[in-house]
């Protein structure tokens, strides 16, 4: 998943389409491998999860928006995880009875708060009986990936209670949204290489000044007595985190990380920087605010779980997740049969429950511009990023700074904030010879998430929103199959299209005019070494964070933001700055629409904290 399972599950992470070589001038794809199949040993255990159908999920929708809306007789009357599986998951009784017919396998489970997932685990031959499967392994494209002959079902009238049966076909797929720049790292990028240490302009600081979060300190808030949680599928040094609030002078209260292992997983150190940078910059944007992590293997049922447990908790007031895959990424696993076809359905569902419970969610809108995924070698046209196609969150895009560069020998200054992309540092790129396929998909596709999701169709509060549904866009690729290749003079192209707009809102993830890190060795926790880092997974923590001071400041939980901020963007002191020109403004295809509230790179713009409290504060 980007870690995204996107760097957000790194954006969707594991590509079944293999991809070659990259040299500046395109690249090809590499003829499918062999398929074998091999049993999967009976003793190997297996971690499974029985997701239940949702009494009234309609129901669950309203009563969300019902919670925002002021007047309503339910206006910020946030139910608890128990009462959210009394009124619309499935009853105790049903549970209790699906434990028990799953008892007759020898197979244990854990029924989430909220009573819509259960994860079992047990020995394969067990659990082959109890779901009617046989689990085999077979390895395409290079990728292991384990799959069933049969379509798992329970037996008799409990059946009927069952939406998706996960976790019996898998492979890992998410991936992580950010990008790092150190001394001696990343070469093909020398224009990117800095150093960040605590006497630079590159700390949270910046974040601070940029978005007026102090005028959210003024009054005494610091995110005392809140919580910020973070879902993700590495490891991480938590002393990283305190040795680098405290090198920034962050007022930090020591003790205030903790760690859930999802599912007793041991974790993975395959992505840590992710987790790292999510702490430390949520930590360093509410100093007092405890950190709660959620960390799970990355795949569907990690991402399912750790959600599901985050959710079912319910002790955080926002949860952050910058790991996550394209859509495009999903309709092909579910395709292949490695995720459930209820996938979207049942993260939304969850979301929801997130909502009905005063949680806000922020998710990273992804870091390959309009391109999501192709970081990854999918090639897959326009396409957003999962989870931040969900309607129930918060999605988060990018932007640039001001700052000067040389390209092409020559000086350019970005002289006012924009869309992040790296559209204008293209001439450089054309010099350069690429010898790896990672290296140019990095140089030429990095930029803001954003677009029109496919999965999911527009909600309530993006409808009659100026710019919502319509685009305009600077086409500067041609992609057909596993063919990309620039075009020698740009098109400007407008239109209307169909679904969920992305991103909701955006500030800087531009990892030229990025935040500083603190990573030490993986395993260790030594040689610690100072990073510049960016991408959209540093964006969301550092908004839930803020999200999470405004909530300090309300005295209760803002709960979902869309149907409120949308709403904000439409008066005369809206708290957005809206990011609309039709120039020097686009995530390599969408571009700002003049006057209009709303484009698909940067979504109602950058965020004026201070006005946002305040705006918060009005609604009764």
């Amino acid at each position: 998943m980007k870690k995204k399972l996107n760097n957000e599950l790194k954006k969707g992470a594991m590509v079944l389409t293999a991809v070659g070589m990259l040299l500046t001038g395109g690249m090809t794809a590499q003829a499918k491998s062999k398929s074998t199949q091999k049993p999967v040993k009976g003793s190997k255990v297996q971690l499974v999860d029985v997701i239940l159908k949702p009494k009234n999920e309609t129901g669950l929708s309203k009563y969300v928006y019902q919670t925002v809306t002021p007047g309503n007789s339910k206006y910020h009357k946030y139910l608890s995880s128990h009462q959210v599986a009394q009124k619309y998951g499935q009853s105790d009784s049903k549970v209790k009875a699906m434990r028990k017919y799953l008892a007759k396998y020898h197979i244990k489970g854990v029924m989430y708060a909220g009573n819509m997932v259960l994860a079992v685990k047990g020995k394969t031959s067990d659990i082959q009986k109890a779901f009617h499967v046989k689990l085999y392994t077979t390895k395409q494209n290079g990728v292991t990936i384990q799959k069933t002959k049969g379509t798992p079902k329970i037996s008799g009238s409990l059946g009927k209670n069952v939406l998706a049966i996960a976790g019996l076909s898998n492979y890992q797929s998410y991936t992580n949204n950010n990008q790092a720049q150190n001394v001696g790292k990343m070469q093909s990028n020398v224009m990117y290489k800095r150093v960040a240490n605590t006497s630079t302009n590159d700390s949270p600081r910046k974040f601070m000044n940029q978005y007026n979060v102090d005028s959210l300190y003024s009054s005494g808030n610091d995110g005392s007595g809140k919580s910020i949680g973070i879902i993700s599928f590495a490891n991480f040094n938590t002393k990283d985190a305190t040795q680098y609030w405290k090198s920034e002078g962050i007022p930090a209260k020591n003790n205030r990380i903790s760690v859930y292992h999802t599912n007793d997983y041991k974790g993975s150190w395959d992505g840590y920087d992710e987790t790292t940078i999510d702490v430390e910059q949520a930590g360093a944007i509410a100093p007092r605010a405890n950190i709660k992590t959620y960390i799970g293997k990355s795949d569907v049922t990690g991402m399912i779980n750790s959600l599901a447990a985050a959710v079912g908790q319910n002790k955080v007031d926002s949860l952050s997740l910058s790991w996550g895959q394209s859509e495009k990424q999903i309709q092909s696993e579910i395709k292949l049969g490695t995720t459930p076809k209820q996938y979207n359905q049942i993260m939304n569902f969850l979301f929801m429950q997130a909502a009905a419970q005063g949680i806000s969610v922020f998710t990273a809108s992804g870091d390959s511009g309009a391109y999501d995924g192709i970081q990854e070698g999918q090639n897959p046209g326009l396409n957003v990023d999962a989870p931040a196609n969900s309607p129930y969150v918060t999605a988060v895009g990018g932007t640039t700074l001001p700052a000067s560069y040389t390209v092409n020998g020559k000086k350019l200054k970005i002289t006012k904030e924009r869309a992040w992309s790296s559209d204008f540092l293209y001439p450089n790129y054309a010099k350069q010879q690429f010898y790896s396929r990672t290296a140019w998909l990095a140089s030429y596709f990095a930029g803001t998430g954003g677009g029109f999701s496919t999965l999911n169709g527009l909600p309530a509060y993006q409808k009659k929103i100026a710019g919502v549904g319509s685009y305009n866009a600077t086409q500067l690729w041609q992609i057909k199959g596993s063919s990309i290749s620039i075009l020698k003079k740009a098109k400007n192209v407008s239109g209307s299209h169909s679904g969920r707009n992305v991103p909701d809102v955006s500030v800087n993830a531009d990892p030229n005019t990025g935040y500083s890190t603190y990573l030490s060795n993986a395993k260790t926790g030594k040689h610690g070494q100072w990073f510049v880092s960016g991408g959209t997974s540093i964006a969301a923590p550092q908004v839930a964070a803020a999200s999470t001071l405004i909530s300090n400041s309300n005295g209760k939980r803002l709960g979902f933001w869309n149907p409120q901020i949308y709403k904000f963007a439409k008066t005369k002191q809206s708290p957005f700055t809206k990011l609309d020109s039709r120039n020097n403004n686009s995530n390599l295809y969408y571009t700002g629409q003049p006057g209009k509230i709303y484009n698909q790179a940067t979504g109602l713009g950058t965020i004026n904290f201070g006005k946002l409290n305040s705006a918060f504060k009005s609604q009764k």
